[in-house]
């Protein structure tokens, strides 16, 4: 009896390890599949129009006046405007298929520009709405770049070439 005692001694710590190690080695379980008729929340992406295709669009300015394409990218293009050499404002396109949100502003709007929707934005622009998808702003960076400056220079775009990109 004396050599039953060792056996199960050794046998009891070897069958914990091999019960432990079998279930460590198990493939994991798989992933829950989701309900039928499930759709997840993404939103459909829509890279918009190129926006080197807006460069050709924006004002033609002469005089002491100077545009500079500062970005480019798709969906929007951005110049700044200078005068004399000082930055006065930033003019904008985007496409708003990359961004809906944007064209809520003008839903309400009783103000237009050039036949356009407009509305404020924040303090120092002012911006339309062109063929229901595309947003032109002019923002000041310089005080005496006023809101009739603003609305001049949207005026100067080629509006009816936007709206029938």
């Amino acid at each position: 009896m004396r050599l039953e005692l060792p056996r199960r001694l050794v046998a009891l710590p070897l069958l914990a390890t091999l019960l432990l190690f079998g279930a460590a080695c198990r493939p994991p379980a798989p992933s829950p599949t989701p309900p039928p008729g499930f759709v997840p929340n993404v939103k459909p992406e829509s890279k918009g129009v190129k926006g080197a295709a807006f460069n050709k669009l924006f004002p033609k300015v002469s005089g002491n006046e100077k545009l500079t394409y500062a970005q480019e990218k798709q969906g929007v293009a951005l110049a700044d405007l200078t005068r004399g050499g000082k930055k006065v404002a930033q003019l904008t396109i985007s496409d708003t298929q990359t961004n809906p949100e944007a064209r809520q502003k003008y839903q309400s709007s009783t103000k237009k520009i050039a036949g356009y929707p407009a509305a404020s934005v924040g303090s120092q622009g002012t911006a339309i709405l062109v063929g229901d998808r595309y947003q032109v702003q002019v923002r000041s960076t310089d005080p005496s770049f006023t809101a009739a400056d603003r609305e001049a220079m949207i005026g100067k775009f080629d509006l009816s070439g936007l709206a029938s990109l």
